[in-house]
């Protein structure tokens, strides 16, 4: 009696490491991709599941995140998840120099908004997905900006982000991601430029006020006659 109560109990044991570790709770706006014995078998969604241990187990994935060196300093790391985050998330890629059709050396660092919307393609089609979507918008700006001469890049944002969105969806879809939207934060030319852009804006703001101090003048004249 005292083994057939062991071997219950050690079968009882084992029964529930087994549920447990069969069990898996998917959060609302995640994905897990399943293999089993290293094939794709399905993608479990948000609720209760079930896989079958030791058998099936989740494709981790590389994802990207920003967190502070103990310096505090924002920096870009990576990590293996298992949970694919299906929500729309924003990368926000250090700045970078682009050289304009004019020849101009330009920082601008960029924000791009996107989500996954195939969790087995993000798996699947790319080794690194955060990495490849960083070289992806790094080269696509330089690619658009370096047809725009520097007031054009100015002065033509919202133009510019309409092309990068539209080029970098595009590339990405076969990863299973959507971008939603591009955004330039800063364009920044060499101080040297700044300068007498500066200095063009301030005669350009004298000249018409000199045209507006010529016009009053010459119609406080008309009326005095």
């Amino acid at each position: 009696m005292e083994g057939f109560s062991f071997i219950s109990i050690t079968l009882l044991i084992l029964t529930t490491v087994v549920v447990i570790r069969g069990l898996r709770i998917v959060k609302q706006s995640e994905a897990m991709v399943i293999e089993r014995l290293g094939r794709y078998r399905t993608t479990m969604t948000a609720g209760i599941n079930l896989i079958i241990p030791f058998v099936d187990r989740p494709r981790a994935s590389i994802w990207r995140y920003v967190k502070e060196d103990m310096t505090g300093n924002r920096v870009v790391a990576y990590k293996m998840l298992e949970r694919i985050d299906m929500r729309e998330t924003v990368f926000d890629f250090p700045r970078q120099s682009v050289i304009t059709r004019d020849n101009v050396v330009t920082e601008i660092n960029a924000l791009i908004y996107f989500q996954v919307v195939d969790p087995v393609k993000s798996v699947y089609e790319i080794n690194n997905l955060p990495n490849a979507i960083e070289k992806l918008t790094q080269t696509t700006l330089r690619n658009v900006l370096g047809e725009l001469d520097l007031d054009e890049c100015l002065s033509s944002r919202d133009t510019i982000n309409t092309k990068l969105r539209a080029i970098l969806d595009e590339a990405t879809n076969k990863w299973g991601v959507k971008v939603n939207r591009v955004e330039l934060q800063d364009i920044n030319p060499p101080q040297d430029i700044k300068e007498a852009m500066e200095k063009q804006m301030r005669a350009e703001r004298s000249r018409r006020a000199q045209i507006i101090e010529a016009e009053g003048t010459k119609n406080s004249g008309h009326f005095g006659s």
